[in-house]
């Protein structure tokens, strides 16, 4: 009788090689499913160092909010480039739920979302997820339930997560260890009078605000959609200091606040183009115009009339292309216009039909399989508290 042979490919390789050639480079959901194979891989790919490794492999995904008309619910979904497979598929899910919910924050394949009054710690890849505390605030004070969140970040010197909170209408705000509800109470610097009334009380509210982590700080566009030049707030993880920065000198309306190629960068939308300024110099706080894309010259099928364009946000999927989102009533769709900083154009993503169905969220993943900070809060109050939303990553 022939004996049948299970070798493989990978049976002729070191086991170093597979290990931190091959499995640290896969997906999180293919590493856990490797897992699976070997006890050998089931134990390596389970220390910390390994899970930080392959963290690093994961490309930075921005986060869509898109509205399902037949369900009448929403939907976080990613956008993927599947480079040379083929596939048809380029918005992914990753939660689905049909109420109305919020997503507050993302660190290392962590999401922070909020479902009512409710306020939950979830990492999609792993499928775990667990309550997150908030502050408690005396029940004598104004401030009740005015209190946002404005960061989430990991802190280096402690190896914690923690949560930057922020309350309206004072300059008072709270930082909050994950898995924890004793709040340290820190001051917030005063935002531009610049801005106007409305602007300033939610300026720094992760919902809307085009923030970003760059050199482990914590920065904040105030000016978003103003064509006049407001400042940047800058929030030191380590030191847990804010100090403000001086925002590029840059024509039209400010859109979005990006991390490219290891640079800070501000996208505005001025007169049918995108232009991006990259800081040259950080210490300096020197800007310069590094890219001006214009979209009147892209041939898109259909051919869109960026006459009435509408560019509601802009996102960077890697240091040379870009998403944007464009809306326009002449359309009677969202399009996900997918182009590179060379006026190429790789894409053009029809969506759902419904007014404002899609929109960025100013929230990065980058899939890891990192376990929830503390973990005994899913013993504590995940085990008798279901999350209202459904993780399909």
């Amino acid at each position: 009788m022939t004996k049948i042979s299970h070798m493989t490919v990978l049976d002729d390789l070191p086991e170093w090689i597979v290990i931190e050639e091959i499995l640290v480079r896969l997906p999180p959901k293919d590493v856990l499913r490797c897992r699976a194979v070997r006890k050998l891989w089931r134990s390596t790919t389970s220390t910390d160092k390994f899970m930080l490794d392959n963290r690093r492999h994961q490309p930075l995904l921005p986060v869509i909010r898109q509205y399902i008309p037949e369900q009448s619910g929403f939907s976080f979904v990613v956008f993927r480039d599947n480079g040379v497979i083929t596939s048809d598929q380029k918005l992914w899910p990753i939660i689905q739920l049909f109420k109305f919910h919020k997503l507050l924050g993302a660190c290392d394949g962590f999401l922070i979302l909020s479902v009512g009054s409710d306020f939950w710690i979830c990492n999609p890849a792993t499928h775990k997820c667990a309550p997150l505390p908030q502050p408690r605030v005396p029940s004598s004070s104004r401030e009740g339930s005015g209190i946002y969140i404005a960061g989430f970040y990991g802190h280096h010197p402690s190896g914690e997560y923690r949560v930057l909170w922020f309350s309206r209408g004072c300059q008072r705000g709270y930082i909050l260890t994950v898995g924890s509800d004793k709040p340290r109470i820190i001051r917030r610097p005063s935002v531009s009078s610049r801005l106007p009334e409305c602007r300033r009380q939610g300026a720094f509210d992760s919902r809307y605000s085009s923030q970003v982590n760059h050199r482990c700080s914590l920065h904040w566009l105030t000016g978003i959609y103003m064509k006049t030049a407001v400042e940047i707030m800058v929030f030191d993880t380590i030191t847990e200091t804010f100090r403000w920065m001086r925002s590029p000198d840059q024509l039209g309306c400010r859109v979005s606040l990006l991390e490219m190629g290891n640079r800070l960068a501000s996208c505005s939308n001025n007169d049918g183009s995108i232009e991006i300024w990259v800081m040259q110099d950080y210490e300096a706080e020197a800007w310069a115009l590094n890219y001006r894309i214009y979209l009147v010259a892209m041939k898109t099928s259909p051919q869109l009339d960026f006459s009435l364009r509408h560019i509601s946000n802009i996102a960077l999927l890697n240091k040379r292309e870009l998403l944007i989102w464009c809306w326009t009533p002449s359309w009677g769709h969202d399009y996900l216009l997918h182009c590179d900083i060379d006026e190429k154009l790789l894409g053009c993503y029809k969506l759902k039909r419904g007014t404002y169905s899609v929109y960025f969220t100013n929230q990065y993943i980058q899939e890891s399989m990192l376990p929830l900070p503390f973990c005994e809060m899913q013993e504590e109050g995940g085990v008798d508290k279901e999350p209202r939303f459904l993780i399909v990553l």
